[in-house]
């Protein structure tokens, strides 16, 4: 749990380094000497042997121009910074598009008034002017691997340190470049790379299994995949011995903070009584109502199969897109984790309402985050009938991003002994920065899951990868004892061998770099079966 864009940002990991992207520059940007003024330069972003991003940089004088596409996060990234003769940052401006480029979502800029710099975001219909007081070294545009290149050649092999202001953001963040021999090494925000100490040349973030290699010009180039989102099917396929019926849930707090999610209502087959039902939370980062990773594991569609499952089981489910994702509306998607919670127990409300639902028997099955806004929701409303915890965090936030930022450095291939050391003393800082970036980040790092787990009353039972490099393994146990601390008893752990943080089989570490190369997509099983047993057990006492 990384942001709440876990799942696929921990697959393409050098984007929190960028956050929402760029920045100014208060010092001169000497020429990259490693690259033709004027000329592009082309970086495939390249994980376990498939491309999952390109950016083209080029740079004239005092103007630099990148383009990003990273189809992964759905988003194409224009920037142009233009600096002043003596090196000082005139004007950035950057735009914000989906992957293909046809619509607009945002855009930035910086501009130099005397000593000040003037940023203004646009999202949507929201605009924030703000005055700058940080002097940083350089711009960070988002989702930028070329920027590795150009700190390297800026620092011409000293051992240095810069500040850069990430796009869109108030915080700065360390770059610090180290050389050793041929090689130069880069840490930004906790995440080590490394190139040749020219800047030139392919730019590996190893710790993610990321690389930058720069296309020759004279291979032929492919189309980039994953560029258009599939239309997604949610209906029951023709013979099913369950229905699917798309549904609009109400989401309301006030007049003017009143929006719908949009869901899909599966049912056993027609029966003469009401059914049991459960609700389905996705983990952090914009999900759909099938927690489906696309184009990053494009069958992925975790919920769905637990849907279908249930419905054998004679138990229904309503699983919703979050909000402002897919059919759903929804403001500020970067709320603090308990604003979902409240989300959750309004669908909770609506499903107890629906014709054919038994209302005494409402479960709810939480993956990652879903792992903690589950609990909270059934805390709020003891009237909850059980609780699955798929994966959920059984410690502080803070903990938790301290173990994922730590574990790439420390099994990082080939890095030197005293680099590893270095990176490893700045996690801490780098923390602190991670959680200044917005509400859910703050709320999320302070957060102690334990507690709330001694309140827990409902049965609970929690499954868990042991090869979950995300939310480690262990904390299974540790979350099961504090809920029977609470007294609770009925608290049922199952640990599934070979099985990632997706509760997908891996033959390699479970680490998120390799879930772009994963073979299988398809929960086993095992896993489907226990939750649907369990509940059943559960939800006709």
């Amino acid at each position: 749990m990384s942001g709440r864009s876990e799942m696929i940002q921990a697959a393409v990991r050098w984007v929190v380094a960028a956050g929402m992207g760029g920045a100014l520059v208060a010092v001169a940007v000497p020429a990259l000497a490693a690259q033709e003024p004027g000329a592009a330069r082309l970086y495939r972003f390249m994980q376990n042997g498939a491309e999952v991003g390109r950016e083209t940089y080029r740079h004239a004088g005092g103007v630099h121009e990148r383009s990003v596409v990273v189809p992964l996060l759905a988003v194409k990234i224009d920037s142009r910074e233009e600096y002043d003769g003596s090196g000082r940052l005139a004007r950035f401006e950057a735009r914000v598009f989906n992957a293909t480029g046809d619509s607009l979502r945002a855009t930035y800029s910086l501009v130099r008034q005397g000593d000040s710099l003037i940023a203004t975001s646009v999202v949507g219909e929201r605009t924030r002017t703000r005055a700058l007081v940080s002097r940083p070294d350089g711009v960070v545009p988002a989702q930028s691997v070329s920027v590795i290149a150009e700190v390297v050649e800026r620092a011409a092999g000293r051992d240095t340190s810069f500040q850069y202001l990430p796009m869109g953001l108030d915080t700065l963040v360390t770059i610090a470049v180290r050389f050793s021999g041929d090689t130069a090494f880069v840490t930004t925000a906790g995440i080590p790379a490394r190139m040749s100490r020219t800047g030139a040349g392919p730019i590996d973030v190893t710790a993610q299994r990321l690389r930058g290699e720069v296309w020759n010009g004279r291979d032929s180039l492919p189309p980039l995949a994953g560029m258009t989102r599939p239309h997604r099917d949610y209906a029951a396929p023709p013979g099913a011995a369950y229905t699917a019926e798309e549904v609009r849930v109400p989401v309301r707090y006030s007049d003017t903070d009143t929006f719908t999610l949009g869901c899909t209502l599966t049912l056993p087959a027609a029966g003469a009584r009401a059914v049991p039902a459960a609700v389905t939370i996705t983990g952090s980062g914009r999900q759909s109502r099938d927690e489906d990773l696309w184009p990053l594991l494009d069958d992925y569609r975790p919920f769905r199969q637990v849907a279908e499952r249930l419905a054998q089981a004679g138990i229904g489910s309503l699983r919703c897109d979050d909000r402002g994702v897919g059919a759903s509306g929804g403001g500020d998607t970067t709320v603090a984790t308990p604003v979902y919670a409240r989300d959750v127990g309004q669908v909770v409300a609506w499903l107890r309402a629906r014709p054919g639902i038994d209302a005494r028997h409402i479960a709810l099955i939480g993956h990652s985050e879903g792992g903690v806004i589950g609990p909270l929701a059934a805390v709020e409303d003891p009237r909850i009938a059980a609780v699955v915890i798929m994966a959920g965090p059984g410690k502080v936030g803070r903990d938790i991003l301290r173990d994922q930022f730590t574990r790439p450095i420390q099994t990082a291939p080939d890095l030197p002994e005293e680099e590893r050391r270095r990176q490893l003393s700045g996690i801490e800082g780098q923390l602190d920065a991670w959680a200044a970036l917005n509400a859910w980040t703050r709320w999320f790092t302070s957060f102690d899951p334990l507690p709330l787990a001694r309140r827990l009353r409902q049965p609970v039972l929690i499954v868990h990868g042991a090869l979950d490099r995300q939310v480690s393994v262990g904390q299974a146990d540790t979350l099961a004892a504090a809920i029977r601390a609470g007294g609770n008893r009925d608290v049922t752990v199952r640990i599934f061998p070979r099985l990632n943080h997706l509760f997908l089989p891996t033959d390699g570490d479970g680490s998120p770099a390799e879930y772009v190369g994963l073979r299988q997509t398809a929960v086993p099983a095992d896993v489907l079966d226990t939750i649907a047993t369990w509940l059943a057990a559960r939800m006709r006492r």
